[in-house]
């Protein structure tokens, strides 16, 4: 029989990180991971800053639409999620898969009311970094007595569809792959901290090719394109941008298709 184990490696108030296995007649099962791996914590803050979610209920029918989308993870929560996560990854054989529950505590009249987990499986495979949601702010029963639920990545306890950024790919409405090294991730693009030490968090409706431009010289010079587009430039361009953002292209085919419309011969 295969039997899971964890141990947890990063505490912090409602946030717990483990590293958990897959065990049968006491040995771990292969999973062939890129474990362990060194991955700062500000870059992985950086990299979950940017995976949205849009929740149950909200379809996303055109680009208006998109006000619908949600941080995947709430920006009270995400600087001690990363530093989590970075310190599991450094510790991870190539068996075990990083397992993240992070509570949310909500008050009312200054009484702490409702409790919400947030939880996610990651891991490294194939030079990307792996991330596949089980719960976004799901109410925890008052009377629950049992353990909370553990992520898994193939759960579908909740029904909502993660929407891809720069650099990522969805490989199901949960689950993304990120090309974590990616230099787009050097820089904060969706967070900020105060001088007081508080981190807060903007909206950003559109991921753009100028956030690559502001982390460095690799920019692509097509990043802004000119004003004189014909009505079928517009087009083409409306459906490569629609296209990376569902994940059904790469970050590289992107950049690709984007230049060829731009530029033709």
């Amino acid at each position: 029989m295969t039997r899971p184990s964890k141990v947890t490696v990063y505490e912090d108030g409602p946030i717990e990180v483990a590293l958990r296995s897959d065990v049968v007649w006491l040995s771990p099962v292969e999973k062939h991971y890129q474990h362990p791996v060194t991955i700062a914590p500000v870059r992985l803050a950086h990299i979950l800053s940017r995976i949205d979610l849009r929740p149950p209920g909200k379809p996303l029918l055109s680009f208006e639409d998109e006000k619908s989308r949600v941080a995947a993870i709430h920006t009270d929560m995400l600087y001690t999620i990363a530093e989590g996560v970075s310190k599991a990854f450094a510790q991870a054989d190539e068996s075990q898969e990083v397992v993240v529950m992070a509570v949310r505590e909500t008050k009312r009249w200054g009484i702490f009311d409702h409790d919400f987990l947030t939880s996610f499986v990651a891991y490294v495979r194939d030079e990307r970094l792996y991330v596949h949601f089980s719960r976004h702010d799901w109410e925890i029963p008052k009377r629950r007595e049992e353990r909370l639920p553990e992520p898994r990545a193939d759960d579908t306890a909740q029904r909502f569809r993660l929407i891809a950024s720069t650099a990522m790919a969805l490989v199901s409405d949960r689950g993304v792959a990120i090309d974590w090294r990616d230099p787009v991730f050097a820089r904060p693009t969706r967070t900020r901290v105060l001088p007081t030490g508080e981190v807060v968090g903007s909206d950003i409706l559109m991921e753009s090719p100028v956030d690559v431009d502001d982390a460095g010289d690799y920019g692509d010079p097509l990043s802004r394109p000119p004003d004189d587009l014909s009505p079928q430039q517009l087009r083409d361009l409306a459906d490569v941008e629609e296209a990376r953002r569902e994940g059904r292209i790469t970050e590289t085919e992107y950049r690709a298709r984007r230049r060829e419309i731009l530029l033709p011969e």
